[in-house]
Protein backbone atom coordinates (compact mmCIF):
# COMPACT_ATOMS: atom_id res chain seq x y z
CA UNK A 1 0.00 0.00 0.00
CA UNK A 2 1.39 3.32 -0.96
CA UNK A 3 2.05 5.65 1.58
CA UNK A 4 -0.15 9.47 1.06
CA UNK A 5 1.48 12.41 1.25
CA UNK A 6 0.96 14.52 3.84
CA UNK A 7 1.24 18.67 3.84
CA UNK A 8 3.32 20.12 6.47
CA UNK A 9 0.28 21.95 7.84
CA UNK A 10 -1.12 18.90 8.19
CA UNK A 11 1.52 18.15 10.70
CA UNK A 12 1.76 17.92 14.64
CA UNK A 13 5.16 18.75 15.94
CA UNK A 14 6.29 16.75 19.13
CA UNK A 15 9.42 17.31 20.86
CA UNK A 16 10.04 15.40 24.38
CA UNK A 17 13.08 13.25 25.68
CA UNK A 18 15.53 14.62 22.90
CA UNK A 19 13.67 13.96 20.24
CA UNK A 20 11.18 15.70 17.82
CA UNK A 21 8.52 13.60 16.33
CA UNK A 22 5.76 14.68 12.95
CA UNK A 23 2.08 13.45 13.55
CA UNK A 24 -0.85 12.99 11.04
CA UNK A 25 -3.01 15.63 12.69
CA UNK A 26 -5.98 13.88 10.97
CA UNK A 27 -4.73 10.19 11.40
CA UNK A 28 -2.42 10.22 14.82
CA UNK A 29 -0.21 8.36 11.80
CA UNK A 30 3.65 8.98 13.03
CA UNK A 31 5.23 10.13 10.17
CA UNK A 32 9.11 10.54 11.61
CA UNK A 33 10.76 10.65 14.32
CA UNK A 34 14.17 12.57 15.06
CA UNK A 35 16.94 12.12 17.57
CA UNK A 36 18.53 15.14 18.70
CA UNK A 37 22.24 14.09 19.10
CA UNK A 38 23.93 14.63 22.30
CA UNK A 39 20.69 16.08 24.39
CA UNK A 40 19.94 13.00 26.53
CA UNK A 41 16.50 13.08 27.48
CA UNK A 42 16.37 16.97 27.55
CA UNK A 43 13.03 18.62 27.31
CA UNK A 44 12.44 20.04 23.13
CA UNK A 45 11.82 23.29 22.45
CA UNK A 46 10.05 23.76 18.85
CA UNK A 47 9.66 26.45 16.84
CA UNK A 48 7.81 26.46 13.49
CA UNK A 49 8.44 29.39 10.91
CA UNK A 50 9.38 29.83 7.42
CA UNK A 51 9.44 26.47 6.79
CA UNK A 52 11.76 25.50 8.65
CA UNK A 53 11.49 23.70 12.18
CA UNK A 54 13.66 24.83 14.75
CA UNK A 55 14.63 22.84 18.24
CA UNK A 56 16.46 23.95 21.06
CA UNK A 57 17.38 20.69 23.96
CA UNK A 58 19.97 19.80 26.06
CA UNK A 59 22.01 22.92 25.49
CA UNK A 60 21.97 22.40 21.44
CA UNK A 61 20.28 24.24 18.72
CA UNK A 62 18.59 22.39 15.62
CA UNK A 63 16.96 23.28 12.92
CA UNK A 64 15.16 20.26 10.86
CA UNK A 65 13.35 19.64 7.52
CA UNK A 66 9.30 19.66 8.89
CA UNK A 67 8.93 16.80 6.03
CA UNK A 68 11.36 14.06 6.76
CA UNK A 69 13.26 15.18 10.29
CA UNK A 70 16.35 15.23 8.13
CA UNK A 71 18.98 17.67 10.54
CA UNK A 72 20.44 20.69 8.88
CA UNK A 73 21.88 22.39 10.45
CA UNK A 74 23.13 21.71 14.79
CA UNK A 75 25.04 24.11 17.00
CA UNK A 76 26.12 23.31 20.02
CA UNK A 77 26.18 26.32 22.02
CA UNK A 78 29.10 25.76 23.68
CA UNK A 79 30.07 27.36 27.12
CA UNK A 80 25.68 28.00 27.60
CA UNK A 81 25.13 24.65 29.88
CA UNK A 82 23.04 21.94 29.26
CA UNK A 83 19.01 23.23 30.79
CA UNK A 84 15.90 23.34 28.72
CA UNK A 85 16.33 26.74 26.09
CA UNK A 86 13.86 29.18 24.39
CA UNK A 87 13.36 29.94 20.90
CA UNK A 88 12.20 33.31 19.67
CA UNK A 89 12.64 35.38 16.40
CA UNK A 90 11.55 38.44 15.35
CA UNK A 91 9.12 37.89 12.50
CA UNK A 92 5.45 38.81 13.13
CA UNK A 93 2.54 37.97 11.48
CA UNK A 94 2.25 40.21 7.97
CA UNK A 95 5.63 40.59 7.93
CA UNK A 96 7.43 37.27 6.84
CA UNK A 97 10.82 38.06 4.74
CA UNK A 98 10.27 41.58 5.94
CA UNK A 99 12.95 44.00 8.60
CA UNK A 100 12.03 43.54 11.51
CA UNK A 101 11.59 46.77 13.25
CA UNK A 102 14.60 48.99 14.66
CA UNK A 103 14.70 48.86 18.39
CA UNK A 104 17.24 51.80 18.38
CA UNK A 105 14.58 54.40 17.75
CA UNK A 106 14.38 56.72 20.54
CA UNK A 107 11.34 58.54 22.14
CA UNK A 108 12.88 62.09 20.86
CA UNK A 109 13.00 60.38 16.98
CA UNK A 110 9.63 59.04 17.07
CA UNK A 111 8.45 62.45 18.35
CA UNK A 112 9.92 64.23 15.91
CA UNK A 113 9.02 61.99 12.95
CA UNK A 114 5.28 62.41 14.68
CA UNK A 115 5.72 66.24 14.32
CA UNK A 116 6.87 66.31 10.77
CA UNK A 117 3.79 64.44 10.07
CA UNK A 118 1.37 66.76 11.60
CA UNK A 119 3.54 69.89 10.53
CA UNK A 120 3.10 68.36 6.65
CA UNK A 121 -0.64 67.77 7.24
CA UNK A 122 -0.55 63.80 7.42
Amino acid sequence: MAETRVRIEELLFLGTHGYVAAIDQRTGVERWRTSLPDTGYSIVTLLFEEGRLLAASGGHAFALDPESGAILWHNELRGLGNSALCLATTRVAGNAGADPVPQHVTVQQEQAAAGGAAASGH
